[in-house]
């Protein structure tokens, strides 16, 4: 009798189960990024409602949001630089006195020294995180969000900077 018991317990409670949605919805991070003061505000808020959405609490749940909108930056940033790059090749190209290949080598320069900053900035945060254990994961995804995020902005900026020549 108690193993029927406990399968009809299971299953009970595996029909409360709700799916999880732990999509982003770059357009509303888009829609926020001009109202805003400071743009780093929007960063987090779109993974802050999917938390909300999904129960929040469970570090699970925070890791998972925190990636989905983690990738989206990810997405612009590395649409921004392969923009940067062609840009900077077009520049190269023309006459307008930039030595072959000094605006893509510092562009190339400049990513892969963030990317070290960005993994070394992150392995602090995770290894103050460790003593908390399963923190580490969504400590670690948040990071890289706001990295990500920031260096997109950087790469924005460049690419202003680029447009003004």
């Amino acid at each position: 009798m108690r193993p029927t018991i406990a399968l009809l317990a299971w299953l009970g409670g595996a029909s409360f189960a709700v799916a999880q949605d732990f999509t982003i919805d770059p357009h509303l991070i888009d829609r926020c990024l001009p109202v805003v003061d400071n743009q780093m505000q929007c960063v987090g808020q779109q993974a802050y409602d999917c938390i909300h959405r999904n129960g929040g609490g469970p570090n699970m749940v925070l890791g998972a949001c925190y990636e989905a909108e983690a990738e989206v930056w990810d997405d612009w940033l590395n649409s921004t630089y392969k923009g940067l790059i062609a840009t900077a090749r077009d520049l190269e190209a023309s006459d307008s006195g930039w030595d072959p290949g000094s605006l893509v080598d510092t562009l190339r320069e400049m990513q892969i020294a963030w990317i070290a900053y960005r993994d070394a900035t992150c392995a602090q945060e995770m290894a103050l995180a460790k003593p908390f254990g399963s923190r580490v994961s969504s400590v670690s995804a948040l990071c890289r969000l706001r990295e990500t995020a920031r260096q997109y902005f950087e790469l924005q900026r460049v690419r202003r900077d680029l447009a003004a020549n």
